[in-house]
């Protein structure tokens, strides 16, 4: 007499999940957040990436496509390439990127 063939088990596929929060290119923590935000009007979106540890900020301009994970590219090539004392940046609580700007407008941004 013959038993039944047993099913073969699928292994099952691992997806990974885009990631939410970043590492940090001035501190080396995992606390960086970055938003993208466009409006219908512009031709470009506004990348807007704050670290959360060591008060790093920055903004800049990116396609209308472009994911946060699209943008943190941009953003560690921004941070290789800046000339000035990011140190000073910070303290002063400026933004460095494209778009120049205080950290307080971002807040006041995010919250519309």
């Amino acid at each position: 007499m013959g038993r039944r063939r047993k099913k073969r088990e699928q292994p099952k596929r691992i997806v990974r999940k885009i990631p939410k929060i970043f590492m940090c290119p001035h501190c080396n923590k995992q606390t960086l957040r970055i938003s993208v935000s466009s409006k219908p009007s512009d031709e470009y979106a506004v990348a807007e990436a704050f670290c959360g540890e060591c008060g790093f900020c920055a903004r800049f301009k990116v396609p209308k496509l472009y994911q946060p994970v699209d943008a943190y590219g941009k953003l560690v090539d921004l941070y290789d390439s800046f000339t000035g004392n990011i140190e000073e940046e910070i303290r002063n609580k400026r933004c460095i990127g494209d778009l120049n700007g205080s950290k307080e407008e971002i807040s006041e941004n995010e919250g519309k």
